[in-house]
């Protein structure tokens, strides 16, 4: 076993998550194969103990050729199926582009393409359901499973270093282009391919390690909601069970980048990866490893899904937004005081307002004098301020006890110093790696106008507070550090 892997393993043994009866269904089996040998050798073994007799399994793929550096056809989705035939395993192949006869760019993991993906798997009979490729058909085929209720092993072989999706029990899926969180089927068993994986396009290598950065941030909006009273609970078992992984997330950096992966970086960032889907599995939310970071890249999408252009990779924008992030809570940890904070009321209708001031806003790109995204923002306006109501009454419920978090604010300083890193620890990491620390750094570029709407927008993308609330109750959102 790879050492990454050994670690993976150790902190999950000192954590007891494998002798806890609620818990330990949630961790998938860890595989990481350094061949195409190592991998036929390991799902062989999985398919025989795992499943029945005369078993058969149906894999859904993208419809991308993808490259892989094994094999005498050098592309994945051939080495794979080749792989399953001389193994004598029963498939059923389901490439997902042509079965909703669409281009491969087409399936994006929104609520109309995870309703047609629901039909293609409801006529399955198979005894496994196997997703190999990107986390987007990872968590559209994983909902989909969980939404008709069918419970065959679910396994994932990721294609490229990309999300946290291949080992969590959540779904995340966009409704009218807000993205949601949604709790989802437990994944059974994750191959994690050398062979495929330093063979993905580097950028997004990149952003798999750009959505890790988050977990050096987000955990403080996590300590900060629970001590302002608006989150019910907290826990830091998720936290170290990252821990292990800290070290090697930063000394990776370099190493993405150039175009060619070394070794070592393939398999910690492959590891702490999957690690990081368990945790939040078991922490039994995405809170742990999701914060302000994933909020600005939530409302970035909103921006890009409603005006129908090409998204930005999710990890670029977290780490670009991890670094807003990280830059804001050094500006806060200055803060030795709260005594003259001016707290925001709890007047929903208020915030509402607020909301829809911010959306009506957003800069969306015009072509004629007629808004072509009346229907779209009507739908969204919705959907956000359905959320974001039942947060402002948790505000509202907090708002009574402020003066507990006021006078507590030095240890609370204390704590938040030390569940996170500071900027430009982070900043450094993002040059080494090659990933964005301005927006128009991103791949396709982010103009500023859109960086600082989402920015100001984040308070309202989902119901969940994140540091952006704390400074919009606050009333000093001009704690903020753009970028």
């Amino acid at each position: 076993m790879n050492h990454w892997f050994e670690t993976l393993q150790q902190s999950l043994d000192r954590e007891k998550i494998p002798q806890d009866p609620k818990k330990a269904p949630l961790v998938p089996l860890q595989v990481y194969s350094e061949s195409l040998g190592e991998l036929r050798e390991a799902f062989s073994r999985w398919f025989q103990t795992c499943l029945p007799a005369n078993a058969r399994i149906r894999v859904f793929v993208d419809g991308v050729d993808k490259k892989c550096a094994e094999g005498p056809t050098a592309q994945i989705d051939r080495e794979f199926r080749a792989l399953l035939s001389d193994a004598g395993i029963p498939c059923r192949w389901t490439d997902l582009s042509a079965e909703l006869s669409v281009p491969p760019r087409d399936i994006h993991a929104s609520h109309a393409c995870l309703e047609r993906i629901r039909g293609v798997v409801r006529g399955g009979k198979e005894d496994a359901a196997v997703v190999l490729g990107s986390g987007s058909i990872t968590d559209l085929v994983k909902h989909a499973l969980q939404m008709e209720n069918i419970t065959v092993p679910f396994v994932s072989i990721p294609t490229a270093l990309t999300v946290t999706a291949f080992t969590s029990a959540f779904a995340i899926i966009d409704f009218h282009g807000a993205k949601r969180t949604l709790l989802s089927r437990p994944v059974s068993a994750a191959f994690w391919v050398r062979p495929f994986l330093e063979c993905a396009p580097p950028g997004m290598s990149r952003a798999g390690y750009g959505d890790l950065l988050a977990r050096f941030v987000a955990y403080g909006d996590w300590f900060l909601g629970h001590r302002l009273g608006v989150m019910e609970r907290y826990d830091e078992s998720a936290f170290r069970l990252m821990e292990p992984f800290a070290g090697g997330i930063r000394d990776a950096a370099d190493g993405f980048a150039g175009d060619a992966l070394p070794q070592e970086a393939t398999a910690c960032t492959a590891a702490a990866l999957a690690m990081a889907g368990i945790s939040m599995s078991t922490a039994g939310e995405t809170t742990p490893l999701s914060g302000f970071e994933h909020v600005i890249s939530h409302a970035l999408d909103f921006l890009r899904l409603t005006a129908g252009r090409e998204l930005v990779f999710h990890g670029e924008q977290v780490a670009l937004g991890s670094l807003v992030s990280a830059r804001t809570i050094d500006r806060l940890l200055a803060i030795e005081n709260l005594k003259n904070v001016a707290w925001r009321d709890e007047d929903i209708g208020q915030s509402l307002r607020v909301l829809e001031e911010r959306m009506a806003a957003a800069p969306l790109p015009r072509s004629s004098p007629a808004d072509p995204y009346r229907e779209k923002m009507g739908a969204a306006r919705v959907e956000f301020s359905v959320e974001y109501r039942k947060k402002s009454e948790r505000w509202a419920a907090a708002r009574p006890r402020i003066g507990s978090f006021v006078d507590s604010w030095e240890d609370i300083r204390l704590e938040l110093a030390r569940l996170t890193m500071r900027a430009r620890e982070l900043e450094l990491l993002l040059k080494k790696s090659g990933l964005p620390c301005r927006p128009g750094e991103t791949d396709p570029p982010t103009a500023d106008e859109e960086f600082r709407w989402a920015v100001a927008f984040s308070p309202f993308v989902r119901v969940r507070m994140n540091l952006s609330d704390l400074l919009f109750w606050m009333g000093r959102e001009d704690l903020v550090v753009l970028p």
